[in-house]
């Protein structure tokens, strides 16, 4: 079985860590968490950075079913080794826990560096936000980029 490292499991469990520990004071939802990392991953389109962490793609908007699907996955082993924990409110809601910001604050790559210091700025930005405005501003980023394209 080859081992993947990009678009797997592991990459979108560090990638929930280090968001939700940019955003401790409240708890996401699986679809906060899902667009705050889109547009994290995505920055550049959204006026947070100067480049894309993940390139520039024109079919970047196509990621999000699979994105929500991997996140899934990756909640249950981040619950399981205790550095997310699970809040019921309203359905469920996941927050960063003490072992979580410390295993957050060991990782030293470039890449980790940069993705905290977007999630930062765009959880900050987002705050206010409801899940349904954050998912209905891709959607007409997405809408507006596609017009633009044509």
């Amino acid at each position: 079985m080859k081992n993947e490292l990009f678009n797997s499991t592991f990459e979108m469990e560090l990638r929930v860590a280090m968001l939700l520990c940019a955003g401790e004071a409240h708890p996401f939802s699986l679809e906060r968490i899902l667009a705050m990392d889109f547009i994290a991953c995505y920055s550049k389109n959204f006026g947070f950075s100067n480049k894309n962490l993940h390139g520039d793609n024109s079919f970047m908007y196509g990621e999000l079913s699979s994105r929500r699907g991997l996140i899934k996955e990756a909640i249950g082993p981040l619950v399981y080794r205790g550095i997310v924990e699970v809040k019921i409110n309203r359905g469920y809601l996941y927050q960063i826990t003490d072992v979580g910001k410390n295993y957050i604050s060991s990782l030293e790559s470039e890449y980790s560096k940069e993705y905290r210091e977007i999630a930062e700025m765009v959880t900050k930005e987002f705050d206010n936000n409801s899940d349904e405005e954050l998912m209905r501003m891709i959607q007409f980023k997405s809408d507006s980029e596609r017009e633009g394209a044509v």
